[in-house]
């Protein structure tokens, strides 16, 4: 027996969504008897010549039952675009100014089981990401929170709860043409689905769901501790949640109070999505948002501050600058620095500077990029020269530095932390 146990303030007013089908006229049935205070929402879009009856109907059910119905007639709206994307819209505007003038503490919506699978299914065709694969209980939306108690149920236990409990219903005829996707996916796969496809889909989309909090969960703990962010997992969320994301890690990372309007956020989305490697976009006083290759960066106008240097290392030994730490005491030979190389010069980089990798001759400009050294670095990043003016090592550019040598070389101008090259 289909029962309703979702746990409501007595005390609150609820906006319950009902078309006068089976699934909401089940719903508004198990809220009466659970003593629940709603106010039945009801649309007429006069597309069937059933809807002027539904809506006497729902009318004298209500009278009967004593319960508060507000009713959405749209005869004299005019319609813009497709039809079901207009029709939600005109929906939730209305269930949004009857929350706001009853007090609502939620909106019950009748989607079951049926309804939570089509969607996974059509979430699939589409091949879209989204922040909850099917439909989830409890969400927030237009500021209103949504209710779905019935997501365990299928279309079928609730026409059998109607049948048993003598629940007036009427069946939407139109649910069974195939002009839009979701009557197709309904006619075609949802009603050939045996009890274990059911539940082989379920468990799908529970997983995919576990997966998608788990990357969230860790996207937010990465912009708590680190200082940049992968460009494919940032688009890889929805709108609400990328503005959400980048204006923590924004408000994160800069020295400064930035504002970001949508307008901006906008702006940073097509940034990431372009296929320019190398993109910069100022966001207020010295500070900007950096798109290198894969990933997003803060920038600020330390680094530019910097001037060009050189030091000379006289023997294997320890030099300490502003820019940089050496210790090449016992040696730097796997940095194929050796002993009648000295002295040493390491300096900024110069225009024209040739750098031997892998026994070919190279231009360092294009060393740089295939190594994604970040723009704000290739101006100052350092170059090791021997007694002759050669170029004889550049520290490779990594995201993560570790130093396993015996020889130690700390880069010092990362305006957050110093880096250990690890060769």
């Amino acid at each position: 027996m289909v029962h309703f146990s979702y746990k409501f303030s007595p005390s609150k007013n609820y906006i319950l969504a009902c078309s006068y089908g089976p699934d909401s006229m089940s719903l508004f049935d198990m809220l009466y008897k659970a003593k629940c205070r709603f106010i039945v929402c009801f649309v007429n879009y006069h597309k069937r010549k059933e809807s002027d009856q539904e809506q006497k109907d729902i009318t004298a059910y209500c009278k009967k039952l004593g319960v508060k119905l507000e009713v959405l007639d749209t005869k004299g709206m005019k319609q813009k675009g497709n039809f079901q994307e207009w029709a939600r819209e005109a929906r939730y505007d209305f269930f949004q100014k009857n929350y706001k003038k009853y007090n609502a503490a939620g909106v019950f919506v009748a989607h079951q089981q049926d309804d939570l699978i089509e969607t996974f299914l059509m979430q699939k065709m589409r091949n879209a990401h989204v922040k909850e694969y099917g439909l989830n209980e409890i969400s927030m939306l237009r500021d209103m929170i949504v209710i779905r108690p019935l997501l365990m149920y299928t279309k079928e236990d609730l026409l059998n709860y109607c049948r048993e409990n003598q629940v007036p219903y009427s069946i939407d005829m139109s649910n069974f043409e195939t002009k839009y996707l979701r009557n197709q996916i309904r006619k075609d796969v949802i009603n050939h689905l045996s009890e274990i496809d059911r539940e082989n889909i379920l468990k799908e989309i529970h997983d995919l769901n576990m997966e998608q909090e788990e990357f969230v969960s860790g996207l937010e703990k990465r912009i708590r501790i680190a200082n940049e962010l992968e460009i494919r997992e940032l688009i890889a969320l929805d709108r609400d949640e990328f503005a959400e994301v980048l204006m923590e890690f924004v408000s994160a990372n800069s020295p400064v109070h930035v504002d970001l309007s949508a307008g901006r956020i906008q702006e940073i989305r097509k940034m990431c999505l372009s296929q320019t490697p190398n993109i910069q976009m100022p966001l207020a006083d010295g500070v900007s948002l950096v798109k290198e290759y894969d990933i997003i960066t803060l920038g600020v106008d330390e680094i530019d501050n910097l001037k060009p240097y050189s030091y000379i290392l006289n023997k294997p030994g320890k030099l300490s600058t502003p820019e940089f730490d050496v210790d090449f005491t016992n040696g730097a030979e796997e940095r194929k620095i050796f002993p009648k190389d000295y002295p040493i010069t390491i300096r900024s980089p110069l225009p024209g500077d040739m750098v031997e990798i892998g026994h070919h001759i190279c231009e360092l400009r294009r060393v740089f990029i295939d190594w994604k050294v970040p723009t704000k670095y290739r101006k100052v990043w350092p170059v090791f020269c021997d007694k002759k003016g050669k170029v004889i090592y550049i520290p490779r550019y990594r995201k993560t530095f570790v130093d396993n040598h015996k020889s130690t070389f700390i880069i010092k101008f990362t305006n957050t932390k110093e880096i250990k090259n690890n060769g």
